[in-house]
């Protein structure tokens, strides 16, 4: 008998599964789950963002009011600087001078450029912000997704149904909806946080915290395990792999040879953190 895990055999069985019309969201999103056997987790994971995006209102992806970095449309050069550095933000939400609550306006880093060859030169931030493009608290993901890519924009103010800001979001903030989280080079990384760390709630010694983007090799190391990382390379990823679902993580189990691993802390599209039990 041939080998399923062969790419004939897979490329046959997912074609046995295409052949089968879903007819509602549902079934084609149980149809992507049961194709596990023939695609790569993170391809699984990635199909579901997909699916899961017209399910999604913006108000859950979008970053509230009160944790905005913004500026308001009569604020100086000088006085703002500090905020544009310690920020590391390339776009900027302008507030109204005389309706605080209300954006006017979005400030693009690059366009403050040229002025910055001249700092005692009075800068008119009004002179420099674009248009904002306001979307509602109730608009679906999907949607907000493609008005951003329709108008070459990378950001959008979210507003409430009385027509006040409530939030904004990115265009990576739903990226990450399907991807998962996105880091770059200015999101804080704490390299002193211990990958591994003893369980101290735990009533066994041989119990530990293990951080999800533990690579599968320093586990190994560590904890004298035998896991391969041939297909994903981190402990969280491992983790994915076996489940499968992308849904409802946190507290979710896993036992793999003689490991119990629950999932800790989690949110809906990666895990952060892992209780590892050796039995």
């Amino acid at each position: 008998m041939q080998d399923e895990s062969s790419p004939s055999w897979g490329m046959l069985g997912l074609r046995k599964w295409l052949g089968i019309a879903p007819e509602t969201r549902d079934e084609l999103l149980k149809l992507v789950q049961d194709s596990r056997r023939f695609l790569e987790p993170d391809t699984v994971a990635m199909l579901e963002g997909v699916l899961d995006l017209p399910a999604t209102k913006i108000r859950e992806v979008m970053t509230p009011r009160t944790a905005m970095i913004s500026l308001q449309e009569d604020d100086q050069l000088l006085d703002i600087l500090h905020v544009l550095i310690e920020s590391a933000h390339s776009r900027f939400p302008i507030f109204s001078a005389d309706q605080p609550e209300n954006v006017v306006g979005i400030l693009l880093v690059k366009d403050l450029l040229p002025c910055l060859t001249e700092p005692s030169v009075k800068v008119d931030i009004r002179a420099l912000m674009r248009h904002p493009l306001f979307v509602p608290e109730s608009a679906r993901s999907d949607q907000v997704l493609r008005m951003l890519k329709n108008t070459q924009t990378h950001i959008a103010i979210v507003i409430d149904e009385h027509g006040a800001t409530s939030g904004l979001v990115t265009l990576e903030d739903i990226l990450e909806e399907i991807v998962g989280e996105i880091e770059d080079e200015h999101d804080h990384i704490d390299e002193d946080t211990p990958l591994i760390i003893p369980d101290p709630k735990h009533d066994t010694s041989n119990a530990w915290l293990v951080q999800a983007l533990t690579p599968i090799e320093y586990f190994n190391e560590m904890l004298n395990a035998d896991f391969s990382d041939d297909e994903v390379e981190t402990v969280g990823g491992l983790l994915l792999q076996e489940i499968g679902l992308v849904n409802d993580l946190q507290g979710q189990t896993v036992e793999l040879d003689c490991w119990k691993f629950t999932i800790i802390e989690a949110d809906a599209r990666s895990i952060h953190l892992i209780r590892a039990v050796r039995k």
